[in-house]
């Protein structure tokens, strides 16, 4: 499969907009993920092959780590791909599960927005105070969890207010 199936509908402006958004998300996982890739896989060559270190590897190492994680986490919400435990909604009929899926999303995206707000408050807190490594605020820690809960929240809003995806044959169990 060469492109990704969207789970919304493209047609409407509001379709081309999370699909413009998921497309930049998904870029810049791919860069930050290599950039983690490369600077960790130099760290490791430098370390044990010639007994030398990058001071800012291990710290810009966890940082895009962090990034790419909370970054990609509203793109497996767009899809249906977040970890699910439906054992009891699987219970109740079609009809049923539909509307425990919209209130549990409705229900997670308003955690979502909460988790947001919180963050914009810890980097205001954070936002003076530097990492030991590089000269950056320790606040571009809580950047991307703020970023990947309000895109999420977005996604799940989207979710409860139209359909849930569909549950598909051979969902991990």
């Amino acid at each position: 499969m060469n492109t990704i199936s969207m789970p919304y509908d493209t047609t409407t402006l509001l379709g081309k907009l999370f699909k413009g958004i998921d497309f930049v998300l998904i870029a810049a996982i791919v860069a930050i993920f290599c950039f983690m890739v490369g600077i960790v896989s130099a760290q490791v060559a430098l370390r044990y092959g010639l007994n030398m270190s990058i001071d800012w590897a291990d710290e810009s190492g966890r940082l895009a780590f962090v990034w790419v994680v909370f970054l990609a986490i509203p793109v497996a919400a767009s899809h249906g791909a977040h970890i699910g435990i439906d054992l009891f909604v699987d219970k109740f009929s079609p009809t049923h599960q539909a509307i425990i899926r919209k209130l549990s999303c409705g229900l997670c995206a308003a955690l979502c927005y909460a988790i947001a707000w919180s963050c914009i408050e810890l980097c205001k807190d954070q936002w003076d105070e530097k990492m030991a490594t590089l000269d950056i605020s320790v606040a571009y820690f809580f950047v991307p969890v703020g970023l990947g809960m309000v895109m999420t929240a977005l996604h799940l809003t989207r979710i409860a207010l139209t359909a849930p995806p569909l549950k598909k044959l051979g969902d991990a169990e």
